[in-house]
């Protein structure tokens, strides 16, 4: 995901040009300053990076063939550059907000090509990577942020999680739309088939699962997580679309089922609300609570839950897994959730994957 193109580290003046010109035609500043109609002090300063006007440039065209437009061209560039580069110095005095942004996973991805030995231009980088202007539009991705399914047992670092929701958006606008619109009664009904490829080995499950929930009008990413976001999941809307993402936090069938119907949850219960946090070890909204609800509901239903208890030995879950339709891994997690198993057990009942895609 590279968004920076390649960028000098000078700014050459027309004057330079001009000057090489003078030189390959062996002419003098003061014959050109002749030619031109000025003196030879404007000739002078011209060389010497003062400003080159529409007028002179039109009249370099007709003394050097050099179409005008080019010549303003090299101005603009000219000035431009001597812009980003005083910027750039000015930028130095703020590295420390360039540090608590997640560079590391930015370099990764081909955001960012700098090192902090030259904090300007990775603040300048960071600003285009978020489409800001200025500073204070950086530090706007230090603000309180949009919700989504997260685990808090370790600290949240907000610029992390804008980085992440901002490598969603890039990825969505570079998307093909989908050809089917949302229909929430369609993914309703296509909830027992979702449930279904928990059963898949592998990670075999993601093509059915990206084409079954696109068949219905819903995008899904797989995104890595992050350093600092510790999340799950995201769900927000791109136009009439809803799109879950998810990280992959975990890697096992259990946790990314759960969060996937979690999404789900949203999408139907909460259409076009925007994304919302579900925190571990926090009081919940309620629709952080309907949301978490609605997945525990989906994959083990109430009619099975008293009968968790009942499990014991990994053999137990298996059959028990067989006989409510979904991975063992699924159930252990329910078991970890309720508290009925430690979390260290089971483990080796989960589907561990690794997506073609990533």
């Amino acid at each position: 995901m590279t968004t920076n193109k390649v960028t000098t580290n000078y700014a050459v003046a027309p004057g330079e040009y001009i000057k090489e010109w003078l030189e390959d035609e062996e002419r003098t500043q003061a014959s050109l300053a002749r030619d031109l109609g000025v003196s030879a002090k404007h000739v002078s300063k011209l060389i010497n990076g003062a400003v080159l006007s529409p007028e002179l440039a039109l009249k370099l065209e007709l003394v050097t063939s050099i179409p005008a437009k080019n010549w303003l061209a090299l101005e603009a560039q000219y000035r431009a550059d001597q812009t980003r580069l005083g910027m750039e110095k000015e930028l130095e005095r703020h590295a420390e907000i360039a540090k608590a942004f997640p560079l590391t996973a930015l370099r990764k991805a081909g955001i960012i090509t700098e090192t902090m030995r030259k904090p300007g231009i990775v603040l300048m980088q960071l600003m285009s990577f978020f489409a800001v202007g200025d500073l204070e539009g950086l530090e706007r991705q230090s603000q309180p942020l949009p919700a989504f399914r997260q685990d808090v047992a370790h600290p949240v670092r907000p610029e992390s999680v804008r980085t992440w929701l901002r490598m969603i958006e890039l990825e969505l606008d570079a998307s093909d739309p989908l050809e089917q619109p949302y229909d929430a009664d369609s993914l309703r009904a296509l909830i027992p088939e979702l449930r279904e490829l928990s059963r898949s080995q592998g990670a075999s499950f993601e093509g059915p699962l990206v084409e079954k929930l696109a068949s219905v009008g819903v995008r899904i990413l797989f995104v890595p997580e992050i350093s600092g976001t510790r999340a799950h999941g995201c769900t927000q809307w791109y136009g009439e679309n809803p799109v879950i993402t998810l990280t992959l936090r975990g890697r096992d069938d259990g946790k990314l089922w759960f969060t996937l119907f979690h999404e789900i949850g949203h999408v139907l219960l909460h259409p076009k609300n925007g994304p919302m946090v579900q925190m571990d070890g926090e009081l919940q909204s309620a629709k952080e609570i309907a949301a978490n609800e609605f997945a525990s509901e989906t994959l083990v239903p109430a009619r099975f839950k008293p009968r968790l208890r009942k499990l014991r030995f990994n053999s137990d879950v298996i059959e028990f897994a067989e006989e409510i339709g979904v991975s063992p891994g699924i159930v252990v997690g329910q078991l970890h959730h309720l508290g009925l198993w430690e979390r260290n057990r089971g483990h080796k009942l989960h589907n561990r994957f690794t997506f073609a895609s990533e």
